[in-house]
C-alpha cells in the first residue's frame, strides 16, 4: 500500500513528517495543494523538502482568481463573476483543496494518507488513513514544539494564528494588514478588484469599507 503524506505546511502535517522520519516510517509521496500561497510558504516548502529528503508534489487545482473571478455560464446572472467567497461557507477548502486531492488520489491505486490530526481534535480518521500524531499521542501544542525543535515551524505562524490563503475574506484587520505587508502584489490585486465583486468582502462591507480606519488604508489614499 502506498503511503502518502498530506502536507499543508501547517504544524500538524509538518510534525507528521518529522515523526515518520523519527520512527522509520517510509513515505512514498508528499503532496499538497496551494491555491493562493504566500511567498514564504513556498520558501518553507523548499526547506521542508530538503529536511525530508523528498520533493513535495504540488497538485494542480484552481487558483483563487481563476475560480472566484470566473464568469458564470448559465442562469439569470450569466456573464457575471462569482466574486469574493461567502465567509459562511467552506468553498475554498472543499473546491480548491479537498477535491483536487481526491481526484489525484483516485489514480494512485491502493494507498493511505498520513493526516495531521492531533490528539484532542474533534476530527475522525477513516481507515486506512492514519494519524501519526494520534499514534504517538501528540497534541497540537506538542506538534508545534516538535516543529520548533527541528527548525521546521512555518514562519507564517509568527504573524498569523492559523494559516490560510492570502486573499481569504475570513481574516481580520490585523491579519489583512500583515497580508498587505507580506504580499503587496496580491494586496494591490485585492484593492483593484474589490468593487468588481457582486459579493462584498465582508457581509455588507467592501474591503475598502472594512479597512477604512486602518493605517494601511490611510497611507494608500495619500
Amino acid at each position: 500500500m502506498k503511503t502518502i503524506l498530506a502536507w499543508s505546511g501547517g504544524k500538524d502535517s509538518t510534525a507528521t513528517g518529522i515523526l515518520a522520519r523519527r520512527h522509520g516510517i517510509a513515505i512514498d509521496e508528499i503532496v499538497t495543494v496551494m491555491p493562493d500561497p504566500f511567498e514564504r510558504e513556498i520558501e518553507f516548502m523548499r526547506k521542508f523538502e530538503e529536511w525530508m529528503g523528498q520533493r513535495v508534489t504540488v497538485l494542480k487545482g484552481p487558483s483563487f482568481e481563476d475560480y472566484f473571478w470566473r464568469k458564470k455560464v448559465r442562469g439569470p446572472h450569466k456573464g457575471t463573476i462569482y466574486g469574493w467567497p461567502f465567509t459562511v461557507y467552506r468553498a475554498c477548502a472543499r473546491v480548491m483543496k479537498w477535491e483536487p486531492m481526491q481526484r489525484w488520489a483516485k489514480a494512485q491505486g491502493e494507498h493511505k494518507f498520513l493526516l495531521g490530526i492531533a490528539k484532542g481534535e474533534a476530527r475522525n480518521v477513516i481507515e486506512p488513513n492514519e494519524s501519526l500524531l494520534l499514534r504517538y499521542g501528540l497534541t497540537e501544542d506538542d506538534a508545534r514544539n516538535l516543529c520548533e525543535e527541528h527548525g521546521l515551524l512555518n514562519p507564517l505562524y509568527a504573524h498569523f494564528r492559523r494559516l490560510g490563503c492570502v486573499r481569504c475574506p475570513k481574516q481580520g484587520r490585523v491579519a489583512l494588514c500583515k497580508v498587505a505587508e507580506l504580499e503587496p502584489k496580491k494586496w494591490a490585486w485585492m484593492k483593484e478588484h474589490d468593487e468588481d465583486s457582486p459579493v462584498t468582502f465582508k457581509p455588507g462591507r467592501t474591503l475598502g469599507d472594512y479597512m477604512s480606519n486602518t493605517a494601511i488604508h490611510r497611507n494608500s489614499q495619500k
